[in-house]
């Protein structure tokens, strides 16, 4: 049996709250740079340039990438015969407080969403997520997602009869209408399958999976799932970011033919009756990072 102190989760948690905070992460990164190659828009081209040196000052001066340091979502995914002691939540709420505080970060969490909507001032409580899994290895995921992105991204629970192209329309018509005030370049997660509320959180768990390699996601992230990837399922990806790069909204929304950086989708099994569709927009800035602990 192995044995995972909550305090020690914690103490991850605050490195990885403060490193998504300040770097970009290296697939992102690339996915912009391949993108100068394709955009054909001088203006759109002018954008992707100022996200690199944005990003790359960030990095070197400790400041956040964006002024919307986003909601915290943690991601625990556990290991067969692993046993986590203390108060999980706790800890990790604090240490997004301390986070909060040693960073600058901005607190954007507010409470009574529909009365007073008070702002609680330290970016808690904290959103955790615990999944388990048949593998070995337990692996601690953090991802920081802004409110003009989380506005931007919707669920609808479609007939079956939709098929791929009633999937497509969904994601191209919330793309032209909520996507150019998101900061677009995006990247597009993409949860189908399950019910409700599990294809929401496939979408989420989708943007976790690199976008600069065409690859199987680890055992262990679809075992804790329940979920799948496979060459159908990047076909459809393939589909589905040439759909929205067609939209034309560009860079910044100024036009131009790199709507989205990349698309991941992930599949589950659903009821008959039902084909749910849950799409999680991000903007360029997609910070998150998964480590094994």
């Amino acid at each position: 049996m192995r044995k995972l102190r909550a305090s020690f989760v914690a103490e991850i948690v605050y490195s990885l709250c403060l490193d998504i905070s300040f770097r970009l992460p290296d697939d992102v990164r690339r996915c912009v740079k391949n993108a100068l190659n394709i955009e054909e828009s001088e203006r759109g081209r002018s954008v992707l340039r100022l996200i690199l040196e944005n990003a790359s000052l960030a990095g070197e001066k400790g400041v956040p990438i964006c002024q919307d340091t986003g909601i915290f979502s943690v991601m625990l995914f556990i290991g067969r015969d692993t046993c986590i002691f203390g108060d999980l939540q706790s800890e990790i709420s604090q240490a997004v407080r301390c986070a909060t505080a040693d960073g600058a970060l901005r607190a954007s969490i507010v409470i009574d969403p529909l009365g007073e909507r008070r702002n609680t001032g330290d970016n808690t409580p904290s959103s955790v997520i615990c999944l388990n899994h048949a593998m070995e290895g337990t692996y601690l995921g953090v991802m920081a997602k802004g409110g003009g992105s989380e506005m931007a991204s919707a669920v609808r629970v479609l007939p079956p009869s939709s098929g791929m192209e009633g999937v497509i329309d969904f994601i191209r018509d919330v793309v032209i209408e909520k996507g150019p005030s998101a900061c677009p370049p995006l990247f597009l997660g993409i949860g189908v399958g399950g019910s409700f509320d599990e294809s929401a959180r496939l979408a989420k768990m989708a943007l976790m999976l690199p976008f600069d390699r065409d690859e199987a996601p680890p055992p262990f992230f679809l075992d804790a799932l329940g979920a799948e990837r496979n060459e159908s399922s990047r076909q459809r990806e393939r589909e589905i970011l040439k759909a929205v790069n067609l939209t034309g909204i560009g860079p910044g929304g100024f036009g131009g033919s790199v709507t989205c950086l990349g698309v991941r989708v992930l599949e589950a099994p659903c009821h008959i009756a039902n084909l749910p569709v849950a799409l999680c927009l991000n903007c360029h800035a997609l910070r998150r990072k998964i480590v094994q602990i």
